[in-house]
């Protein structure tokens, strides 16, 4: 009985035992074949069937495993007997059967995700890959998968990431943004999204409130909102976060913690300058709420010097520091790092080890390498060089092209203008113009907050030839 109900089709990309063993069991399921058959000999199966016995065997063998069949020694191979009590609905259709509910996506998940594919970028402010040192990146990261104690290179390793890395972040800190820490304060993260996350996690909860600008990173807001923070929102200005605003905001809530990007204020890309820094830590240690400090792309300033991060001022612990190298190399490398006293980074890494045992462990020491060697420093202050021309250049093309249709300053630092365009211009309308024509732009929706007709331009990842195109290719939109 059993040959005659087998099918199987030699021109199929399944193989063979596997088309058998699908088969077989799908006959136990409907209860066509029953617990205590007894299965024809495994060289009879082969010669009806046309295939090799092997390849009986192999089915055989892995229905065995599985517990479909039982074999039973001098008598042959059966239908496993304790499948007397499989469920009389396997005989049913598929579509008869229960299914799992669907789930609903609440609506603060319900994010576009745009992939850019398109030849010309205008976007929210990404490095030029081709700038990247990945020649350097690539030896470093084929040094450490061939040489040295490989056993504890692959196997797992500290939560808080590897510590080599860890301890050249403490000098590379050191030198660009005067934070003296120990490697103990550090743990190394998937980028400042999950540094964000491992925080909200730990320091807040459900009901609590979270003060951000009018303005803000959708990711930021999304992760908050998810968790069930209430927003509280604070005026955002010329000079980024108002803290005035949020010193009266502080008298009238019990704000838990602060979101900030003082650096390029995101995403007007604005400098707070050093007196609203000082203020912010004064508020934080009396209304003792914590700072979650994003200092997203601090490596890239076009003044002599840099402003110091919160972080790097007595702070009494409050401030939670964040960065990555996901501007300074590439998005695509997920290394980040947090920085915080030795008890929260302690604390941190148990909860991150719920999630995620650890990060790439080989690419967090090939790094740490290229920090040690230097090369990541030297390839920062090139790019800066570079990225400042761009912004020069982009800058008087858009005064050139789009003087009557945008409204902008020069940015000191950052790798994106934060664009104003005129109120007959519809910004998702043009970003799906745009990308017709092989441009992409940002439609502004990632940024949450109050309503305005604005945007953010990125030119770090252009050429001044593909700036100069894109550009055009945005005036003949906005003018036809």
């Amino acid at each position: 009985m059993l040959i005659e109900l087998l099918k199987l089709d030699t021109q199929s990309d399944l193989p063979l035992y596997k088309q058998l063993t699908g088969q077989i069991t799908e006959l136990i399921k409907k209860h066509v074949i029953r617990p205590e058959y007894k299965l024809p000999g495994t060289r009879s199966l082969a010669e009806k069937l046309g295939i090799h016995r092997q390849t009986v065997v192999a089915a055989i063998d892995q229905l065995v495993i599985e517990g479909w069949l039982e074999t039973q020694p001098g008598k042959g191979t059966y239908v496993a007997e304790n499948l007397s009590s499989i469920p009389q609905s396997f005989t049913q259709e598929a579509m008869d059967l229960p299914k799992a509910p669907e789930i609903p996506i609440p609506t603060v998940l319900q994010r576009n995700l745009h992939l850019t594919t398109q030849k010309y970028h205008l976007d929210d402010g990404l490095p030029d890959p081709r700038l990247a040192p990945t020649a350097e990146l690539m030896r470093a990261y084929k040094s450490c998968v061939s040489t040295g104690n490989l056993y504890s290179r692959f196997t797992y390793g500290d939560t808080k990431g590897q510590l080599h890395l860890r301890q050249e972040l403490c000098e590379y800190l050191k030198e660009t943004r005067g934070m003296n820490v120990s490697s103990d304060q550090i743990i190394i993260t998937r980028g400042v999204t999950q540094a964000l996350y491992l925080c909200i996690n730990g320091f807040l909860k459900a009901g609590d409130k979270v003060a951000v600008g009018e303005l803000n990173w959708e990711s930021a807001n999304a992760n908050f909102m998810y968790h069930g923070m209430e927003l509280i929102k604070v005026r955002v200005d010329e000079e980024g976060l108002d803290v005035t605003h949020l010193e009266q905001l502080c008298s009238e809530h019990d704000i838990n913690m602060v979101y900030a990007t003082p650096h390029h204020q995101y995403p007007t890309t604005v400098i707070m300058p050093a007196s609203r820094r000082l203020k912010l830590i004064q508020l934080a240690r009396t209304h003792q709420f914590y700072v979650f400090e994003d200092d997203y792309d601090y490596d890239f300033y076009y003044s002599a010097h840099p402003v110091m991060p919160v972080a790097s001022a007595d702070h009494g612990d409050f401030v939670l520091y964040a960065g990555s190298f996901t501007k300074a190399i590439s998005p695509v490398f997920r290394v980040g790092y947090l920085v915080a006293n030795t008890n929260q980074i302690d604390y941190l890494s148990r909860i991150r080890r719920m999630v995620d045992r650890q990060g790439d462990g080989i690419l967090e020491l090939a790094i740490a390498e290229l920090l040690k060697l230097g090369i990541i420093q030297r390839h920062l202050k090139k790019s800066r060089r570079v990225y400042q021309e761009r912004r020069d250049v982009f800058v008087k093309l858009l005064q050139d092209q789009l003087a009557d249709h945008v409204n902008f300053e020069s940015p000191k630092g950052g790798m994106s203008i934060w664009t104003e365009f005129n109120s007959d211009i519809d910004l998702k309308q043009l970003y799906q113009r745009a990308l017709k024509r092989d441009l992409f732009i940002t439609s502004g929706e990632q940024i949450q907050g109050k309503k305005i007709n604005a945007t953010r331009l990125g030119y770090a990842s252009s050429t001044p030839q593909e700036l100069e195109i894109g550009v055009g290719i945005l005036k003949q939109l906005i003018t036809q």
